[in-house]
């Protein structure tokens, strides 16, 4: 036998085992997964560039309200450093009670003074005088209070670094408010003298009659200037500013997170499927 002949008869080398199926499900979920980190990327990128509404009506980028939000951030932190109590918030104790003061203390004075005007008969109350001594009541209160409170709110912008005002340094217009406010808690409270010491005097008490009536009319002044004065001392206009311009950003920021956090999970299945179609590729090599 020649080797020609014994070269014939040598086997002939196999191919390799076709793994078509296994690769090509592989390749397609990598590129699916590739093709979906771009995505969450470009998603991620293009949250910044996205428009919101500013405290005053702008209209700005994601971005620009982000940047704004931190200059007035480091504004507010470099005065307090300094000293300032300009910007520092009253707390949620001072403002429940003030609400507790208003719905506790001046409602039912409110109502018992009504009532007195529209000659609710107590011994059989039910009926339609009751029923406008409380609507006009709750009218009144909060009426008053909320007009006390916008008062104040808008007075915040005259607040000195101590939290106080300086009359000299207010303009006409808000002093005319101030007067506004003055005018308004005198009013509640002459009214309330005037009702508790007439009924008092009708019933002969004559000094325990004033006495009570100025006890009614200072619970109504102290009550009226403490919602005046909670709203003034709650926060400044940079802290409005600060509180739009953070609510406005944060859903954005919250998405773009979601967004980097989707695209990182799939990055490490990417890397999975990839260094396992590199393994199979290395294993299934013919030896050369």
């Amino acid at each position: 036998m020649t080797s020609s002949d014994e070269m014939r008869n040598l086997p002939l080398p196999q191919p390799r085992r076709p793994r078509e199926h296994a690769g090509g499900t592989a390749i397609t979920q990598a590129d699916r997964l590739l093709a979906r980190i771009r995505e969450l990327r470009y998603l991620s990128d293009r949250v910044m560039d996205d428009h919101v509404v500013g405290p005053h009506g702008q209209n700005l980028t994601v971005a620009e309200a982000h940047a704004r939000a931190g200059l007035l951030d480091g504004l507010i932190e470099l005065e307090q450093v300094r000293g300032s109590l300009r910007h520092r918030r009253v707390n949620r104790l001072t403002r429940v009670l003030t609400m507790l003061t208003v719905t506790v203390v001046d409602l039912p004075i409110m109502v018992w003074l009504a009532s007195s005007v529209f000659n609710v008969d107590w011994t059989a109350p039910l009926g339609l005088p009751l029923l406008i001594s409380v609507v006009i009541s709750v009218l009144a209160t909060v009426g008053a209070a909320t007009a006390l409170h916008h008062l104040g709110h808008n007075q915040r912008q005259h607040k000195n670094h101590r939290r106080q005002l300086e009359w000299r340094k207010l303009s006409t217009g808000a002093k005319l408010s101030l007067l506004t406010v003055g005018l308004l808690v005198g009013l509640m409270g002459v009214v309330m003298f005037v009702r508790v010491s007439t009924e008092g005097l009708l019933s002969g008490m004559n000094g325990l009659a004033v006495l009570m009536a100025v006890l009614v009319a200072l619970v109504m002044v102290v009550s009226a200037t403490l919602v005046f004065w909670t709203a003034f001392r709650d926060g400044s206009l940079e802290q409005d500013d600060l509180r739009h311009y953070s609510d406005c950003v944060r859903p954005h920021l919250a998405a773009q997170r979601e967004y980097e956090d989707q695209a990182y999970e799939l990055g490490c299945q990417y890397d999975l499927l990839r260094r396992h179609a590199e393994r199979e590729d290395t294993i299934g090599a013919p030896a050369e």
